[in-house]
């Protein structure tokens, strides 16, 4: 179309509803119905506020109507100006200058006003992502029956600047007739009383322009009942919020009250709207658009128990704080900061701490070199960018019997690295044997993963799950992902996974020089493991049955351990000599229990002389066992 006439059309159509024509004719008449038993009034009030309400507001009405329809004709014919001069003017432009009218057409709504907010969002925030949703609603409202809408997206998604948008289009008289000149008004139910909500809603009813919202409608279970009525009146619109999660637990328990709704999604916006979102917002704010590229990038990335655009809003205010020009390094050190977790470019001490990372594990860690490697060069992998993004950073199954450093060996990589142990999300597999548990484990796992994306996920005893855990986690190893029973997904491409298993214990306390290959062909045939599952791990790592003289190192470092903590608490020096040494490990070595009888023979051998040496009143000095 000819872009003058095009801005020709948006604005006599304009120009027609900036003055509420429709309405005001339609409800010219109106008010005498509505507010002729207008509350508990005296003689002397009625006739002030039949004076006030309707004659002034008569006059004011037509009035409107006549200026409105002054205006309009000079819109038409404004035509040829249009026409011969391609002025562009956008339909959003005339939309964001509203009209005026509306409110004189209804009448009054002061309980709603005191208890209520009109919804109406900035012109100048534009709407990116939504547009799909903003059709349904519309349509939802439009409908014959069931003209209600339920509006179901988690905190941080969209949902009240999406029903801000819808007031600021209302407002502007451009919108779906079952919008156009209507107010947007969310009802702020907390703290209200029963009859202070039933007044509210009888306002909103019979005003003839109200559109209700109540958000988060899970937490207010005892008034579904008391709006069943409301949502089949046939000129009334609720819309309620609430979320994916309260969706399924709460609301699906009402059936009857569900399906006075017609249920809008609204999901996460893409990389790309999110980013336009953010450009939108940072205006006034000094940025450049390859810093805001990174906000969005590292917030995707890093924070993973917030959706978009949220999380990224979140970031741009902290940098709001700065004030001053925005640059990458600026947006690294916020998230940084934030997430506790290393980000940008690597600093020199947190090379130093990679380079040394499998010297520092091979010292805590013995007899285990492979796995010590594996794991090692998984992290730096993940650190430096290199990984498959599609995939967790790294995933490895240990197979080994008990007590030869499996569970050691994540809690080293965890302490090393991310400098806690409690970076290690841990899951003992066989609370999840049941099948009716598999679903306990996906809620369980996703909310661990969003609370921290970069983590290291320790499945202790896999063999103990059912089958069908190793199904959920198939898509977990495979696509880094997991998807929940309301459709959302939970991210762990930053992750490391490590699984443990005993299963083939016996083979490799055998024949410590068992073949990889040999021992997983051996537990493929026991239908133990899958072997589709068995190919999603990057690495399946033996863990070696423990000789003597590993058991002899082991305790040395148990030994050091326990003798630091001494130090530290009662000022007592532990005497570790070669024979206590030897004493404890001969003790405590066993091939099929590897080191924990080890620690057993620490508290008979060491702890106990210890105790009695206190008991004894002994403080601080030497203590020589022997």
């Amino acid at each position: 179309m000819h872009p003058g006439l095009e801005s020709w059309r948006y604005f006599v159509i304009y120009a027609f509803n900036a003055f509420s024509i429709p309405l005001l004719i339609k409800t010219l008449l109106a008010p005498w119905k509505q507010d002729k038993d207008a509350g508990e009034l005296g003689v002397l009030e009625r006739v002030v506020f039949f004076i006030f309400s309707r004659i002034l507001g008569l006059i004011a009405r037509v009035i409107l109507i006549i200026l409105g329809l002054l205006f309009t004709i000079v819109a038409v014919i404004s035509f040829p100006i249009f026409f011969f001069i391609p002025i562009k003017i956008s339909r959003e432009h005339f939309a964001n200058m509203g009209s005026v009218g509306a409110e004189l057409s209804y009448g009054s709504t002061f309980v709603l006003n005191k208890h209520g907010q009109d919804l109406m969002s900035d012109p100048r925030q534009k709407l990116f992502g939504k547009e799909k949703a903003v059709r349904m609603i519309e349509r939802g409202l439009a409908r014959a029956v069931n003209h209600n809408v339920l509006l179901v997206g988690d905190t941080g998604v969209g949902k009240t600047t999406t029903l801000g948008y819808l007031g600021r289009l209302a407002h502007s008289g451009l919108s779906d007739p079952s919008l156009r000149h209507h107010r947007v008004v969310s009802l702020l139910v907390e703290g209200m009383s029963e009859t202070d909500f039933d007044t509210a809603l009888h306002e909103a009813e019979h005003s003839g322009n109200v559109i209700l919202v109540i958000e988060n409608i899970h937490s207010y279970q005892a008034l579904f009942t008391r709006l069943m009525s409301y949502l089949k009146a046939p000129h009334f619109n609720i819309i309620v919020t609430t979320d994916f999660s309260n969706y399924d637990r709460v609301l699906k328990q009402y059936p009857e009250f569900l399906a006075q709704f017609e249920k809008v999604d609204l999901f996460p916006p893409t990389q790309e709207e999110t980013i336009a979102i953010i450009t939108n917002t940072a205006s006034g704010i000094r940025i450049g658009a390859d810093a805001i590229v990174e906000i969005v990038r590292l917030a995707d990335r890093l924070i993973g128990n917030q959706p978009e655009p949220a999380k990224s809003l979140a970031i741009l205010d902290e940098l709001r704080t700065l004030g001053k020009k925005i640059t990458i390094e600026d947006v690294q050190e916020i998230v940084s900061d934030k997430t506790n977790m290393p980000v940008g470019t690597m600093s020199t001490d947190e090379g130093a701490v990679l380079r040394r990372l499998e010297q520092t594990m091979r010292q805590k860690i013995v007899g285990q070199d492979q796995a010590v490697q594996d794991v090692s060069q998984a992290l730096v992998r993940l650190r430096t960018g290199v990984s498959d993004p599609k995939k967790p950073a790294g995933s490895f199954l240990f197979l080994g019997p008990t007590g030869v450093g499996k569970t050691q060996t994540a809690k080293v990589l965890a302490e090393s690295y991310f400098g806690r142990q409690n970076a290690m999300i841990r899951f003992d597999m066989s609370e999840f044997a049941l099948p009716e548990n598999v679903e306990i484990l996906k809620e369980r796992l996703a909310t661990a993963i969003e609370e921290t994306p970069l983590a290291l996920v320790f499945f202790d005893e896999l063999e103990k799950a059912d089958h069908r855990v190793h199904n959920l986690l198939l898509q977990v190893l495979d696509e880094g992902r997991l998807t929940r029973g309301d459709g959302r997904e939970a991210n762990f491409k930053n992750a490391i996974i490590i699984a443990t298993s005993n299963a083939g214990s016996a083979l490799l306390v055998a024949n410590p020089l068992i073949e990889k290959k040999a021992l997983i062909d051996e537990l493929i045939r026991n239908n133990i493991f899958a072997p589709e599952f068995l190919n999603r791990f990057n690495d399946i790592v033996l863990f070696k049955p423990l000789s003597q003289a590993q058991a002899k190192e082991i305790t040395k470092l148990m030994l050091s351990e326990f003798a630091e903590r001494l130090y530290a608490d009662k000022k007592i020096t532990l005497d570790i000599t070669e024979a206590l040494i030897g004493k404890v490990s001969t003790a405590g070595f066993d091939p099929e229990f590897g080191a924990r009888p080890i620690k057993r023979a620490m508290e008979e051998i060491v702890e106990n002389k210890v105790a009695e040496y206190v008991m004894a009143g002994n403080t601080g000095g030497k203590l020589t066992i022997v």
